[in-house]
């Protein structure tokens, strides 16, 4: 018997080796990882999908990266690093990971192909006149092809007098010498390549122009920046006191939250019926294709008429600040309605992403719609995969929402009445910073109350009563803005035309309203963009 227990313990000793050594192979690091593309282009950042593990609860706690360029292995922990301007090729790309427990897995690799960049190309580059005075604004026109539809991070310009031969650096908004100047410009997108220079010449002539108040009202372009006529914050404006504010009650959905789509869900659902707007402002913020659907249904027991129009949607692109402004442009604009006839339980979708192109990551979708019915619809915002039947709507769940604003407002107009017959000085009304002006709602989907924020999707109609002839500007409080104005004789103008309006001590021209004569502007805040705006209004006698 005593033999028998020693046999024993000895069995339970090796199976204890042997299961220790088990467990050392089963917590063995696993490298495993995937580009998300084919090919990329010279500094286009590479984005990879890392899906390396440990058992058993353990951690990775090293990773390390080889490349072999020119014959030459390079290794670093950090694979944007290695790839850092690497030219047109196709490159081998290992991967190893070690535990915490200090053990390297296998080695795995992938291939890497790297191809030419496709930098932005200025197709076109030269002035709206043959001849400018001295210190009249100056107008650049140029396009440029952009194959990537990359943001644009930055403009590099110089100018030089050719008689002098000086160069100096910026972008020339006048000139003070007569004289025949070379203006280059050059356009680098958000990857860091630059585009070739483009040159054209401006020619200016000996006649002077004073820039004040008289010229940049009377002359100026509307959505021109207004430089180096008043360098102070216009908040140092007067209040406008004389205001009267009434509102016009309809239907407002705004589907903006969560802004950043992290997966597929519904972002946005309610039952209305009339007249109203709809406004979405999304982003895809993962490394997956998506496509952003407006679904219409109804369940009433018969057919229902809907009318959709002024629809502007713009993107999936890159450019946020651009795709609200774009956005709000063309619903001024305005657009034919398009009609559609509802059944009960008929999914009738209004809008598709996918017609357009791939919701890639970090492209913006953007836009407003009216609509008009005559009975109950349900409106449904969606995000799907990009390759999802629509028969996969019923399946989604709502997405949790973010700091930005869901929800139905029952307010789409306000109406300002200025009285600016008894301003003493510069005077100005701020819109859009105060909590008390920002309309209330509900969020269908929780029933809470809600705010919108700034007010976006609510057109803001502005009057003026004036005695003699007044200039009107707009400056941005809130940060960076990119909109458009509806002039009272139905012209539409970008505001800015060009940059973006941040700088408190910048502001752009709205326009210049003649005395005693009915006008009216519409103003809307854009998405993307930021509240609260400044208008100010500067009368005549304040213009030298």
């Amino acid at each position: 018997m005593k033999r028998h227990k020693q046999l024993t313990l000895g069995m339970i000793l090796l199976i204890f080796i042997f299961a220790t050594t088990l467990f050392a192979v089963e917590v063995k690091p696993v490298a495993q990882f995937e580009f998300t593309k084919k090919e990329y282009q010279q500094k286009e950042p590479i984005e990879i999908i890392d899906t390396s593990y440990v058992g058993q609860g353990k951690k990775i706690v090293q990773k390390e990266w080889m490349v072999v360029i020119n014959k030459k292995p390079k290794k670093g922990s950090n694979l944007s690093t290695l790839l850092n301007n690497i030219a047109p090729g196709q490159y081998e790309v290992a991967l190893r990971v070690k535990s915490q427990e200090g053990k390297w897995s296998e080695q795995v690799s992938r291939k890497l192909t790297i191809i030419k960049n496709k930098p932005i190309t200025i197709t076109t580059f030269k002035m709206d006149k043959p001849m400018y005075a001295i210190g009249e604004k100056l107008g650049f026109i140029y396009a440029y092809d952009n194959p990537n539809e990359l943001k644009i991070r930055s403009q590099k310009w110089t100018y030089k007098n050719l008689s002098t031969g000086a160069k100096i650096a910026g972008k020339p908004k006048y000139l003070t010498r007569t004289g025949k100047y070379e203006v280059s410009v050059q356009i680098q997108d958000e990857w860091g390549v630059w585009s070739a220079p483009k040159v054209c010449i401006v020619q200016v002539g000996t006649e002077k122009i004073e820039r004040d108040g008289y010229y940049l009202f009377t002359k100026g372009k509307q959505g021109d920046l207004l430089e180096g006529y008043i360098d102070k914050d216009y908040n140092t404006f007067d209040n406008i006191t004389n205001v009267t504010v009434t509102d016009k009650p309809g239907t407002l959905i705004v589907s903006n939250s969560p802004e950043r789509i992290l997966s597929s869900g519904i972002l946005y659902k309610d039952t209305v019926s009339g007249q109203g707007r709809l406004l979405v402002h999304h982003q895809n913020a993962i490394n997956v294709n998506k496509k952003l659907i407006i679904i219409a249904t109804t369940h009433e027991d018969r057919d229902i008429k809907l009318s959709i129009a002024n629809q502007s949607i713009k993107g999936p692109h890159k450019d946020i600040l651009g795709m609200g402004q774009a956005a709000l442009r063309d619903y001024f604009k305005g657009t034919s309605k398009k009609e559609y006839v509802i059944k009960a339980g008929q999914m009738v979708c209004i809008y598709d992403s996918a017609l357009q192109k791939d919701w890639k990551k970090e492209d913006v979708i953007s836009g407003l719609l009216d609509f008009e019915s005559d009975g109950a619809v349900t409106f449904t915002v969606a995000a799907l995969d990009y390759n999802s039947s629509l028969d996969n709507l019923s399946k989604l769940g709502v997405l949790k929402k973010d700091q930005h604003i869901r929800g139905t407002f029952d307010i789409t107009e306000r109406y300002y009445t200025i009285d600016a017959t008894h301003i003493s000085n510069p005077s100005k009304l701020v819109i859009g910073s105060q909590k008390e002006e920002w309309v209330t709602g509900k969020d269908a989907l929780t029933g809470e109350t809600v705010k919108n924020m700034g007010n976006y999707g609510v057109s803001v109609f502005v009057e003026i009563k004036n005695h003699e002839d007044m200039g009107i500007i707009l400056n941005a409080r809130g940060g960076a803005y990119r909109g458009a104005i509806k002039w009272h004789n139905g012209r539409v103008f970008d505001s800015p035309t060009e940059e973006v309006l941040s700088s408190k001590k910048i502001a752009t021209l709205v326009g210049m309203v003649k005395a005693n004569t009915p006008n009216q502007f519409v103003y809307m805040l854009p998405n993307g963009s930021s509240a609260p705006v400044l208008f100010g209004f500067v009368p005549q006698r304040f213009w030298k």
